[in-house]
């Protein structure tokens, strides 16, 4: 019983977690998702993103669900949470999996292939311009491919962005005014990569939180299963108090 008891109260602060790192996870992600020119989100990145938002509505579900068995020691409530354990633990993964293809070469060879057609950048959609203008003055660079010949002929067609306000960095003169040197395209795969390794952190431990959870839900009902087979015997095993008389 005693042992129980604590599988019990651990049981249900994992739930208590899990519920708040759900709503976390839903938050962040579905702000980022609504936000995606913002934080520079390609459209490689858009289904894994998806994928977290789906995660952190099932982990809000569990956790709230897993609260409710601990508390009543309800059996189905608890295999429900277990199931679902189970189904979030294969998202995850999942998840982590999609973050590790984006490290290697071919994702970034499609990668590439994707921002190539939308050259000269000059007659790319607005949404996409300002995109690349937005990546240009966070890496401090110019173009993608090429540098400021990206964007076309003569220094009209070159953005703002492209003005190189580092010394420190490698600019050339265009038309009188000094601009970027090097592409974005290293920077953009850089920033890959490190989008990548947290996908994968963020998944991977999520994935071991949830095979403790899994654990001691089966313990917890395999407790519950025990006492109330235990409780009939205990009952019949009671004195009668009128034939000792």
């Amino acid at each position: 019983m005693a042992v129980n008891k604590v599988v019990k109260y651990l049981l249900f602060a994992f739930n208590f977690l899990f519920f708040v790192c759900g709503a976390v996870v839903l938050g962040v992600s579905a702000y980022a998702a609504a936000n995606r020119a913002e934080y520079r989100i390609t459209d490689e990145l858009l289904p894994a993103l998806h994928l977290l938002v789906s995660v952190g509505a099932v982990v809000l579900v569990l956790g709230f669900l897993g609260c409710c068995g601990v508390l009543g020691e309800n059996r189905c409530l608890l295999a429900l949470f277990f199931l679902c354990l189970l189904a979030a633990l294969l998202m995850l993964l999942s998840a982590g999996a999609l973050g590790a293809l984006l490290r290697t070469e071919a994702a970034q060879d499609v990668a590439k292939a994707q921002l190539e057609k939308h050259g000269p950048l000059g007659e790319a959609p607005e949404e996409v311009r300002e995109s690349i203008q937005s990546l240009e003055r966070a890496g401090k660079c110019c173009g993608l491919f090429e540098g400021h010949e990206d964007w076309g002929n003569g220094s009209l067609a070159v953005p703002d962005s492209c003005n190189c306000t580092d010394t420190s960095r490698s600019c050339v003169e265009l038309d009188g005014r000094a601009v970027y040197a090097e592409p974005c395209l290293p920077y953009l795969m850089t920033w890959l990569d490190r989008v990548s390794d947290m996908l994968m952190g963020v998944a991977f431990a999520f994935a071991a939180a949830i095979v403790l959870g899994m654990a001691l839900s089966v313990v917890l009902t395999q407790g519950s299963m025990q006492n109330a087979a235990s409780a009939p015997l205990q009952r019949h095993r009671r004195p009668n108090c009128s034939n000792m008389v």
